[in-house]
């Protein structure tokens, strides 16, 4: 009885220990003026977040983690937390002006204003506002005696200049008020081409952060000058992006991505910014530039999830391998930022063993909070990756090295953090958001398409907008042709394929006047053509009349020239057309892929997935069929004898034809009579790749059911001119000619 006594007791204890250690009261942690959020509920790790207004930060701290019986840390403040006004950096320092009112503190909504003495030229913003996010609105004014070699760089608000000299070699260096941090550069050099160097230094709290908006313009704009191509040479077609800072033609680009995986960081930090690096990852791809990724995680030690060495760089299997990776799985709870820097500076120091770096750009983006506890500071080692880049580069090195950090978490080192980071004229590389949640979305769109416009192919969701325009993003190349031939009036589909040329069907053209035919590109005034339309010359509808076929629709392709080129935007640009280097990269393959290749890559199954525009009283639906190909390829051509007019299948459809609609694979949308012309696209692509060319039917279900998109029967096939069996004819008139021509040609492949 005494033993069972003790043993109960035992076991109380231990239950009494154990709860103690596993839970955290949240009792007297209430925040006046906010709310607070728990990570994992009361449990050890559990983190404590507080949640403030627009306008209001959290005081004294604004996250407290739970170390188990009943502890917090930090400790709570015993006069309680409460949501305090924003307020921004003292903005009164403008040498050789005034400012005013003069206050003692500014707060959210406060305005200033700037005035220079006589005798100096005002530059940057002469009226400010202070934000919600700790920030004043504008430019840092500047009052310049127009002396010096640079222009006076100023002083930001918050903080103190230290040198007057503007020569070429002159230095200034910066200080913040106290409180207040640093971030940019802290020391300048007055550079022989008039600018200064490094970037302009801002003094900020701990309260502030940046805008979804601010980091979307900084960092898509330096990321996408660093993914576009320039100029036009033998390995371009003309469909490249352009940019005012561009990467060399023939360059590469190396991106090292590092996920904090340590202590600091929560779950939910660690899969915002996984998703992050997927989303981003997602968006690149859509860009000609094929990039090596290395992708890192790390704690105490260093994860390899993407080995940048591995021969495989392809976008898909770099998310495969992302996936994979989960939470907490790495050694220990530490954290090394040194040890990540070290490795990444071991595989550049290879490539530089091989020769590799000469025309290589490096990216370096860093999702952490920039708190470290083993291995010390990683500045030394980020000072080995800069002397590396120079000793290849020259005085030329930053332009090919990028480090950007995103700061995730509650508790972020932004000073550790900004020693680390590039520091550039004009750019941004440490981003931190308020709320990490928003990081996802905007990563999703953190590329600007729209200064992407000359990428063919390029085809964007309109994320719940259904408006007419934002609609048209996802089909940018559609084409509408009407044709008049006396009181008869029909009407076609065409794709854009280059800016001046429409790519269609030749049955649309009963005859070539070309006052009765109209071409529509969306939002643009009615297009005129240059000439005649070109129709295929094999094209001729009775050619097999005697066979047993009434029409007959082999090569039904026509081009039709415009008289000026469509404006290239997000809403009117090309689709990518087979064997061109366009299409090439947008397939993902060398630029040495042949024609033959790249059809038994795209067309390399049974079925493929396609799909095709159709248009019905005035709304577009996009609809999705299966090519069929090898061995379902003779029982879809088949069918052809359903149709009207046809007694020999083998006679109608020729080689050149490709199959879609049945049930065999699944029951399949079917064309309608009003889609011919239209472009038959893969869709299981990044960028959008033209195969078919819309031609004919074995019946029109759409009349008939008067509905958009009628299912098909187990029949009903539609049959595409194959884009890869007339190469000669496309060549010919959107190749390049020996002579000059009034439009852009595309280059083609062997």
């Amino acid at each position: 009885m005494l033993l069972t006594l003790i043993y109960s007791l035992i076991l109380c204890l231990v239950c009494t220990v154990s709860s103690g250690v596993s839970v955290c009261s949240t009792d007297g942690m209430s925040i006046r003026g906010g709310e607070y959020s728990l990570s994992n509920g009361s449990n050890v790790g559990s983190e404590l977040l507080y949640h403030c207004p627009d306008g209001y930060y959290p005081y004294p701290k604004r996250m407290h983690r739970c170390l188990g019986h009943n502890r917090w840390s930090p400790s709570p403040s015993r006069q309680g937390s409460q949501c305090r006004v924003m307020t921004c950096p003292y903005p009164i320092e403008l040498r050789n002006g005034e400012v005013s009112p003069v206050l003692l503190q500014y707060v959210v909504g406060d305005q200033t204003t700037y005035e220079c003495h006589d005798g100096y030229a005002f530059a940057g913003s002469a009226s400010r506002v202070c934000q919600s996010n700790g920030k004043w609105s504008g430019d840092t004014p500047i009052c310049d005696h127009g002396s010096g070699h640079c222009r006076d760089p100023g002083v930001p608000p918050g903080a103190k200049r230290n040198g007057n000299m503007l020569d070429i070699g002159d230095r200034v260096t910066y200080k913040c008020s106290l409180g207040l941090m640093l971030l940019g550069s802290k020391e300048r050099i007055c550079l022989e081409g008039g600018d200064w160097s490094g970037t302009e230094p801002v003094c900020y709290s701990k309260n502030f952060y940046d805008t979804p908006e601010e980091v979307s313009n900084y960092f898509s704009t330096s990321l996408e000058n660093r993914l576009a191509i320039s100029g036009l040479d033998d390995n371009t077609d003309g469909q490249q992006v352009q940019k005012s800072i561009q990467m060399r033609q023939g360059g590469k680009l190396h991106i090292y991505i590092a996920l904090d995986n340590s202590g600091s960081i929560s779950r939910d930090n660690f899969t915002v910014a996984k998703n992050c690096v997927k989303a981003l990852i997602n968006q690149i791809s859509f860009f000609e530039v094929i990039p090596r990724y290395g992708i890192l995680s790390f704690a105490s030690e260093v994860n390899e999830i993407v080995d940048i060495f591995s021969p495989s760089s392809h976008s898909d299997m770099v998310l495969q391998n992302l996936n994979k990776v989960t939470y907490g799985k790495l050694n220990g709870t530490g954290s090394n930022l040194s040890k990540v820097f070290k490795k990444i500076h071991e595989k550049m120091a290879v490539f530089k063993e091989r020769n590799e770096l000469q025309d290589t750009q490096q990216a370096i983006i860093m999702f952490t909070d920039g708190n470290t506890n083993m291995g010390g500071s990683a500045e030394p080692t980020v000072i080995r990756i800069r002397n590396l880049m120079e000793e290849i580069h020259g005085k030329d090195w930053q332009k090919y090295l990028d480090i950007y950090v995103f700061g995730v978490g509650a508790d972020m080192n932004e000073e550790e953090i900004n020693k680390l980071v590039s520091k550039k004229s004009s750019e941004k590389h440490f981003y931190k958001l308020r709320d990490d949640t928003k990081l996802t979305s905007l990563f999703k769109m953190i590329i600007d398409e729209s200064n992407s416009v000359g990428l063919c192919g390029l085809s964007w969701d309109r994320d719940g907008d259904d408006s007419t325009r934002s609609k048209r993003q996802e089909y940018p190349w559609v084409v509408a042709i009407s044709v008049d031939v006396g009181n008869e009036h029909s009407s076609c589909m065409g794709a854009l394929v280059t800016p001046r040329f429409v790519l269609t069907a030749a049955h649309c053209f009963r005859e070539k006047q070309i006052d009765r035919i109209k071409v529509k590109v969306f939002d643009q005034d009615d297009m005129t053509l240059e000439q005649k339309p070109i129709i295929h010359p094999e094209y001729d509808v009775f050619k097999k009349k005697d066979k047993g076929v009434s029409e007959f629709y082999d090569y039904d392709v026509a081009l039709l020239k415009l008289n000026s080129d469509v404006p290239k935007s997000k809403y009117t640009r090309p689709i990518c057309i087979p064997c061109t280097i366009s299409s090439i990269r947008a397939s993902g393959l060398h630029t040495s892929t042949t024609c033959k290749a790249q059809e038994e890559f795209l067309l390399n199954q049974n079925s493929v997935p396609a799909r095709f525009m159709s248009e019905w009283k005035g709304q577009m639906y996009e609809k999705d069929v299966q090519i069929k190909l090898k061995e379902k390829r003779e029982s879809c051509i088949k069918d052809a004898e359903e149709a009207e007019g046809i007694k020999n299948y083998k006679e109608a459809v020729t080689k050149n034809f490709l199959c879609t609609g049945g049930t065999e694979d699944k029951v399949e949308d079917v064309a309608c009579k009003g889609d011919s012309g239209g472009a038959l696209y893969l869709k299981n692509l990044k960028r959008r790749i033209q195969v078919g060319v819309i031609s004919w039917g074995v019946k029109d279900l759409c009349m008939g059911n008067n509905i958009p998109k009628p299912l098909s029967t187990a029949t009903t096939r539609d049959y595409h001119i194959n884009l890869f069996r007339i190469q000669k004819f496309l060549k010919e008139h959107l190749g390049e000619k020996k002579e000059v021509t009034n439009y852009e040609p595309l280059k083609f492949v062997d």
